[in-house]
C-alpha cells in the first residue's frame, strides 16, 4: 500500500477554513476515556454555537507508545485526529473530497502498520521544528546538527524524537573526549 501525504489535508488547514466559513461556530473536544495507555477524544462541532444540535460528532483513539509522538503527546495527537474527523464529517475535506482522512491520520497508518510506503513532500523543516531542535539541544547540552537549515520536515521530526528519547551512546557536548 502506498500513498502521498501531499494528497491529504492537515487538520490545521481544515480548522482554518472552518473558522473562515463559520466565525460564530464552535469546536469542542473532550477526553472521554483515558486509562494511561489508551485514550479516546470526542469532538463536537457546531457551524453556529447557538444551534441547538451539533453539526457533527466524531471520535478518535490513540495508544501510548515507547517512541514517536504518542510517547509524549498521545492525548494532543488524539485530539487533533478527532477534530479532523469531525471537520471531515462536516465537509471540510480539503482539495480532494475523496481523501477523508487527514494527513495526521495517514501518518498514524504508518505508525501502526509499519509496512506502508509513503511519499512525503521534500519541503524544508518548519521554523517551529528548527527552533524546537535548537531549544531542546541547548537544554540537553547537545550540539545543534551542522545541517540543521537543510533538514526536511521528516528529518527534523526524526531528530526531535531522538533528542526526546536519547540512546545510551548519545554524546553530550559537555562530555570529555577520551585521551
Amino acid at each position: 500500500m502506498g500513498f502521498n501525504l501531499d494528497e491529504y489535508t492537515p487538520v490545521s488547514e481544515r480548522i482554518k477554513q472552518f473558522w473562515a466559513d463559520h466565525p460564530n461556530g464552535a469546536i469542542h473536544s473532550e477526553l472521554v476515556f483515558d486509562d494511561g495507555t489508551r485514550c479516546v477524544i470526542k469532538t463536537t462541532l457546531w457551524r453556529d454555537k447557538n444551534d441547538p444540535q451539533p453539526t457533527t460528532i466524531d471520535y478518535a483513539e490513540e495508544l501510548l507508545t515507547d517512541r514517536g509522538v504518542n510517547s509524549t503527546s498521545r492525548i494532543e495527537n488524539c485530539c487533533t485526529s478527532s477534530q479532523g474527523r469531525s471537520l471531515a464529517d462536516a465537509g471540510y475535506l480539503g482539495a480532494d473530497w475523496t481523501k477523508k482522512p487527514s494527513r495526521e491520520e495517514m501518518q498514524k497508518v504508518v505508525r501502526m502498520q509499519g509496512d506502508v510506503t509513503i511519499t512525503e513532500p521534500n519541503d524544508k523543516a518548519s521554523d517551529k521544528q528548527l527552533n524546537m531542535i535548537r531549544a531542546v539541544s541547548k537544554s540537553m547540552g547537545v550540539a545543534v546538527p551542522a545541517g540543521l537549515q537543510g533538514m526536511t520536515k521528516r528529518e527534523a521530526s526524526q531528530y526531535i524524537d531522538q533528542l526526546k528519547n536519547p540512546q545510551p551512546n548519545d554524546q553530550r557536548i559537555d562530555d570529555e573526549e577520551p585521551f
